[in-house]
């Protein structure tokens, strides 16, 4: 999956594999995990496939690499996008956590969900934030309201806040369920 989010950012214009970190941290982060050390061996295979080209720049006396995707990247990419989407079975470790709760102290559980509560609001509140800050800028300009990219992109935002809130309440009936006795 990796080298796809690769191919699709590179479709909106070259990017150094730090500007993909950071493309990726604010969009795809969300929801699917990434690392530089990850990224670097994906653009490696992609470079050795011929779907990506790699250019080294020199700016201010340093040395940048450069990546900008080929044509057959972009078909490769396509070609994917087009594929029917594949329902996968969630893999989450809090449920795999839960599933084995039986073994730690009621007080830790409840501690444990109290964490894991603070971190889904706080990712919660962030996404929120951004579809705030996405829908003033849209409404100040036309051409991004009517781009197609920015439309998917942000039906994927709605749908991170909206995932985040459904965890939200579901840990939140889940805690007060485990503080009121009545053992989930």
């Amino acid at each position: 999956m990796q080298d796809k989010i690769i191919l699709g950012l590179l479709l909106d214009g070259d990017k150094s594999s730090y500007d993909l970190q950071k493309s990726m941290e604010t969009s795809t982060g969300f929801f699917y995990n990434t690392s530089q050390g990850s990224i670097q061996p994906a653009l490696k295979k992609l470079v050795q496939n011929g779907h990506v080209r790699l250019e080294e720049v020199r700016r201010g006396g340093r040395s940048k690499k450069v990546y900008s995707i080929t044509e057959e990247g972009r078909e490769e990419f396509l070609r994917w996008a087009d594929e029917p989407i594949a329902l996968e079975k969630p893999r989450d470790p809090a449920l795999v956590k839960m599933f084995f709760f039986h073994y730690a102290s009621e007080e830790r559980r409840i501690e444990l969900v109290e964490e894991y509560l603070r971190e889904i609001e706080a990712v919660e509140a962030n996404l929120r934030r951004f579809q705030r800050m996405n829908r003033d800028h849209l409404e100040k300009n036309e051409e991004l309201r009517s781009d197609p990219r920015v439309r998917s992109r942000l039906d994927t935002l709605d749908f991170g806040a909206d995932y985040y809130a459904f965890l939200k309440g579901w840990y939140g009936n889940y805690l007060r369920r485990w503080r009121e006795g009545k053992e989930p």
